[in-house]
């Protein structure tokens, strides 16, 4: 048995329930604030113990040696535990609490009860782990991604987690056998691309040195590492051998999804499909946006959204003197040689220049104190949406990526690189997740653990409203910023932002309305600047990943809102910095705890520039 398993069974012991109770016991009455922080880092613990890949992309490296358990009794573990955790943490005096300790404590208890909420379609989702966005068919770099690579210790964690990755892939298909069983499979377009990026992995290793498993971790890495000559052909050997099994394992899935699952797909597109589908999409629509809109109330504020923003398309379309619609515009730009490029490189020396050199000098009129946490431009590993972020860590040492999609370059207008930069980067999501990782904040609300979007809403809440709806503001604020230098780059970002509108209509279309593939995508062809081709993935993404497009908007529209109450409620008084410090540095919550952060913030301010007022008490 390695070291690293019996550090998990320890661990799993300490923190099962019941051998939980005696250690929370105390011999003296502490401070009610240091139990609940207490339980937060206990909780934290669990989780990377619980989610080892989690633990090493946020820099936690006890774990770098053991994988995930995707056993098909793992979750109903993970459930009591959950459960053991809600109980305790209910059972803390609110009352005993400040007002930032309340606000910790309620979104401490709504992170559990998502979790518990979401887990009674469990049987819907955990057990199709599989498709075409993510996983290590997927994304087969990203395990070395997040790896450290220096000493021997390094290597054969990495080694030990590879030796693990076949055990894991046959849990995985256990998992799908559950789902083939009880009739509880996804749409064939969410797994009908996965074969061919089998074929495609296992192909790399006809020589070994191109597998992403392999290599740069056996190859450049090790070259470079404090590992002594003596012990690298020893490493390289066995490694070898892991990534033949690893193939191996990988031909069993593809061979299991083309005889048995395949033929068992879900036949309609949406999960209303399912028995109770129109439930579950209500439940994942709440677990994205956090707020109880109905599925029709969110078609409908998309309608709207779509005829406000097609409004500002005419009046650029006006000013550009372009006489033919909206969608006549967008056909022409998907043709016309301006706004396209070549090449691969030329894609990412356009994003490297529109963020460092455009957008970074300008950030210092919005935001303070931004942390100085490094970025890279990428491209993205496969074919998937326009653009991904994954943040780096608190010390720096992995850099926030943005991965850009190189795939097509010649079919992809470039209008849009400007509000995709401002998206994924700064302001967006890199802003985000630094301002994130370097305050005081729980570490369970400091770091986001967006790996395992099938899960979903079964599965601790990633606050997608908040989430994706400050990096559709950020788009906005490249407004303000001055980043729109014509009214071409600022049709891209009407095009983005009309992108995001159409979603609350085709999401909600697809998974509760009855639309088919042909009408979304065509839909979404007549009101954006994106290929056909791309759509097609679009659509596929949200078939995939019920509810998770349609919280972009929402998001945005209540932050939006809530700068506006300031603005109204502050006047002389109101600062942007302050506003944006507000919403960042506290990390991700739902939107209603949201509105009470900015509210009792409203209250302070006005408290020290009305003496005598009374601020808010949350």
């Amino acid at each position: 048995m390695t070291e690293g398993m019996m550090l998990y069974l320890t661990l799993l012991l300490a923190f099962t329930p019941g051998v939980l109770c005696s250690s929370h016991r105390h011999t003296r009455q502490e401070p009610v604030s240091e139990t609940l922080t207490k339980l937060e880092q206990e909780f934290w613990e669990w989780r990377m113990l619980d989610a080892p890949m989690f633990s090493t992309s946020v820099g936690e490296s006890r774990h770098n040696d053991i994988v995930e358990s995707f056993a098909p009794d793992t979750y109903t573990q993970r459930k009591v535990q959950v459960a053991d955790y809600l109980s305790r943490v209910s059972a803390i005096d609110r009352t005993a609490l400040d007002q930032t300790q309340r606000l910790d404590l309620d979104i401490f208890k709504g992170f559990l009860q998502t979790f518990l909420d979401g887990a009674q379609w469990n049987s819907y989702f955990t057990v199709n782990p599989v498709n075409f966005l993510e996983g290590d068919t997927a994304d087969p770099t990203r395990m070395a991604t997040i790896m450290p690579f220096s000493t021997i210790g390094d290597f054969e964690n990495y080694l030990q987690r590879l030796l693990k990755l076949p055990g894991k892939i046959d849990q995985e298909i256990q998992l799908l056998e559950i789902a083939v069983s009880t009739g509880r499979t996804l749409n064939n377009v969410s797994v009908a691309g996965v074969p061919d990026q089998i074929d495609s992995l296992v192909q790399k290793t006809a020589h070994v040195d191109n597998n992403p498993f392999y290599q740069p971790a056996f190859t450049t890495r090790l070259d470079s590492s404090q590992v002594p000559l003596a012990k690298r052909a020893s490493l390289r050997a066995r490694a070898d051998k892991a990534v033949y099994d690893i193939n191996e394992a990988m031909l069993r899935l593809k061979a299991y999804l083309q005889k048995s699952y395949f033929p068992a797909t879900r036949t309609s597109l949406g999960v209303s499909g399912w028995a109770d589908g129109k439930a579950i999409y209500e439940t994942c629509l709440k677990f994205h946006t956090t707020t109880d809109m109905t599925p029709q109330q969110v078609h409908d504020l998309g309608l709207k959204e779509v005829a406000r923003i097609q409004g500002n398309m005419n009046a650029a379309l006006k000013r550009l003197q372009f006489s033919g619609t909206i969608k006549e515009f967008y056909d022409k730009i998907r043709t016309d040689a301006r706004f396209h490029v070549n090449t691969s490189e030329e894609v990412l020396r356009i994003f490297n220049d529109y963020i460092f050199n455009r957008i970074f000098p300008k950030l210092s009129t919005m935001f303070k104190d931004i942390p100085n946490l490094p970025l890279k431009v990428e491209p993205m590993p496969f074919d998937g949406p326009g653009g991904q972020y994954a943040s780096g860590t608190p010390d720096g040492s992995v850099p926030g990526i943005f991965y850009a999609n190189v795939m097509h370059p010649k079919q992809k207008a470039m209008i849009s690189a400007m509000s995709l930069s401002l998206h994924e980067t700064v302001p967006g999501h890199h802003l985000q997740s630094i301002y994130s990782l370097t305050s005081t904040i729980p570490k369970y609300r400091a770091f986001v653990e967006d790996d395992h979007y099938y899960r979903m809403p079964a599965t601790f809440p990633i606050n997608t409203a908040y989430l994706e709806g400050w990096a559709l503001y950020s788009e906005y604020l490249g407004e303000e910023l001055g980043m729109y230098t014509d009214d071409y780059m600022l049709m891209g970002r009407y095009s983005d932002e009309i992108f995001r509108a159409c979603r609350l209509v085709v999401d909600t279309g697809l998974h509760y309305f009855g639309w088919n593939r042909d009408r979304a995508i065509q839909y979404m062809l007549d009101n954006t600047a994106e290929s056909r081709q791309g759509l097609t993935v679009e659509v596929d993404r949200y078939l995939t990943w019920p509810g998770q497009a349609t919280a972009y908007k929402i998001g945005e529209i209540k932050i939006k809102e809530l700068r506006q109450r300031a603005t109204d409620q502050l006047g002389t008084h109101f600062e942007l910095a302050d506003f944006h410090s507000v919403i960042l540095q506290n990390g991700g919550m739902p939107l209603n705890l949201l509105e009470r952060l900015v509210d009792d913030w409203i209250a302070k301010v006005k408290a020290m520039t009305h003496p005598g007022s009374d601020p808010l008490v949350g």
